[in-house]
């Protein structure tokens, strides 16, 4: 080769390295730029730190603004819901608590509020769904708070569980004091044959505090009702259901009565929903047979009095003699 061709191929060389190393240093180049988040705070430009103080400002505004509306929202809803209860309960008929002895109002004996209410079915005994012994001990009011007996309250000393498909709870409660409690109520019997062809009524515990009780005419939904809001936690053929419920919200525990006799227990609350169904008591009969002998029961389908039916009252409750 000669001198000037030798030449020439040393300048191509040096071209083609001079291209591979500008070709790196490009490579260099993107992979630092794409390095955004490792860079270290005092080696960014103004304009990057400006960017990214913009960025997590507008992470922390949306974040106050969804947690702002989302509050709202449940306020919302929740004053709408306590709004739809005092007006149900200003529609509702009240009647005295003393007026229906049989009826207990059971508290919890720590924070003294009332959970629910039951029926006194023997000298010492009150049935209740089984939600009213869920928060902790609890104790039983019954009668005038103008007697000083009735007035300081029952203790619990017994609570026996009863199964029952037909409550959320799935299960009802014998509540037993070894104190006597004959002063203070009545004894109500417990239904076996309801008739169906007849309307009966709720007595329950009101929203607001007071010696008053709820008290709402319903219709029977019939004997093979079946809804699919209840056949998902209860068993059809052990409740009783009943539709047209309106005027007054229904809660747990509360009392299903035809004619004075004990039918039901609320198996749940409802609100909104205008039928509600009851855990039918004939179907746990020998159940409370066996916890106590005293349980009365009528297994005889009440009449209703067609006087009483005309002027919407009900009549009094059958009531068994306390010797």
């Amino acid at each position: 080769m000669t001198a000037s061709e030798i030449n020439s191929f040393i300048m191509e060389e040096n071209d083609d390295d001079n291209k591979i190393i500008e070709t790196n240093n490009q490579l260099d180049d993107l992979e630092f730029r794409f390095n955004f988040i490792n860079i270290p705070w005092d080696d960014r430009s103004t304009k990057s730190k400006v960017g990214i103080v913009v960025l997590l400002v507008s992470i922390f505004a949306v974040t106050i603004a969804l947690v702002v509306t989302s509050f709202f929202m449940h306020y919302r809803g929740f004053h709408s819901i306590k709004m739809y209860e005092r007006n149900n309960e200003q529609s509702c008929f009240r009647v005295k608590m003393d007026d229906n002895r049989f009826v207990a109002r059971i508290y919890s004996a720590t924070s003294q509020q009332l959970l629910c209410v039951g029926a006194v079915v023997s000298p010492s005994s009150v049935l209740a769904n089984g939600v009213c012994a869920k928060s902790g001990p609890i104790r039983i009011y019954l009668g005038s708070i103008t007697n000083p007996r009735c007035k300081k309250g029952f203790s619990v000393d017994l609570i026996e569980s009863i199964h029952h498909d037909g409550v959320i709870s799935k299960r009802l409660v014998l509540l037993s004091s070894y104190e006597s409690i004959a002063a203070c109520s009545d004894i109500i019997e417990v239904g076996t044959k309801l008739d169906y062809t007849q309307k009966v009524y709720i007595l329950g515990r009101p929203y607001s505090t007071g010696r008053t009780l709820s008290r709402q005419h319903v219709t029977l939904a019939g004997r093979d009702y079946t809804s699919k809001s209840i056949s998902k936690h209860l068993k059809s053929n052990s409740t009783i259901c009943v539709k047209d419920v309106a005027r007054c919200p229904v809660r747990a525990g509360d009392l299903l009565l035809q004619n004075g006799v004990l039918f039901g227990l609320a198996s749940t609350s409802v609100q909104r929903f205008s039928v509600a169904c009851f855990g039918a008591l004939s179907i746990v009969k020998e159940d409370l047979k066996e916890l106590d002998t005293d349980i009365s029961f009528s297994d005889s389908q009440s009449r209703f009095e067609p006087f009483l039916f005309k002027h919407k009252k009900v009549g009094k409750p059958r009531l068994v003699n306390q010797q």
